[in-house]
């Protein structure tokens, strides 16, 4: 299948590993141009050479922390500097630790809001502009199974992106009659880093093993396993090309079953 993009350019988070890395690879081998951000400027130095080598693309990236104070304008000007216009955007943010919800006060999520919502707020704003300009445009998000089944001990996630998920639907509707495009994925147990380091403070407040709990999690899902970043990431850059044209506003789930509800 052709998904008409190659030559666009992507931005791509949390490309240095997981999903977004799967992402970013996905998206290359279809001749886009990157502009990719993580914290390790080591993995993005060689992730650069990697797929510049390989697929003959441009790749451009911006190593820091998006718990910082005005990533979006740094970003911003950046892109400026290399008079780069975004077509593709892929918001992808970390999550907090494991809370209990009983023990929240406000300074916990407040906290969490800014990296985890308001920096990809105020980013997809100023870079929408120009897919307004051209008529064209994709903006993807990775969001939680925690939207539709809260996950125990994850209350901010939950909280915060449901926030960013009616954030996304709401400015689905007022950018597609420019061709933009807004929808969310929504991951279940995908076997990343993250999900490991979950799965290894649970078995640690059990005092259990790691198997143990993955496998009671592989128990509540009906395909029986975690997903896997190719599975995920090949649904985004389905949701990148032409063909996912009349498809936004959605929240699509990549979770293997495991999300209960029919809504």
């Amino acid at each position: 299948m052709d998904l008409c993009i190659n030559g666009k350019n992507a931005l791509i988070f949390g490309a240095s590993r997981g999903i977004g890395n799967g992402i970013a690879r996905n998206l290359a081998k279809e001749g886009v141009n990157l502009f990719l951000i993580a914290r390790s400027g080591n993995k993005l130095t060689s992730l650069k050479e990697e797929l510049t080598k390989e697929y003959g693309i441009t790749v451009n990236f911006l190593k820091i922390d998006i718990s910082q104070e005005n990533i979006a304008n740094i970003i911003v000007i950046q892109l400026k500097k290399l008079n780069i216009n975004i077509d593709i955007l892929v918001n992808i943010s970390g999550g907090p630790e494991p809370t209990d919800i009983l023990s929240l006060n406000s300074n916990d999520y407040l906290g969490y809001f800014n990296e985890m919502v308001g920096v990809f707020i105020d980013l997809t704003n100023q870079l929408i502009k120009p897919m307004i300009k051209s008529n064209w445009g994709r903006i993807i998000t990775i969001t939680s199974s925690g939207v539709y089944q809260p996950i125990p001990d994850l209350a901010i996630s939950n909280m915060l992106r449901s926030a960013f998920t009616s954030w996304s639907k709401t400015l689905a509707n007022k950018v597609a009659p420019f061709g933009i495009t807004v929808n969310t994925l929504v991951p279940g147990r995908i076997a990343t880093e993250r999900v490991e380091s979950i799965d290894k403070q649970r078995a640690e407040k059990r005092d259990v093993s790691i198997k143990k709990v993955q496998d009671e999690s592989n128990e509540s899902i009906p395909l029986n396993r975690y997903g896997s970043v190719a599975e995920i990431s090949s649904i985004a850059i389905f949701l990148a090309g032409k063909p996912a044209s009349y498809l936004t506003g959605n929240n699509i789930r990549v979770d293997g079953g495991l999300i209960k509800s029919t809504l």
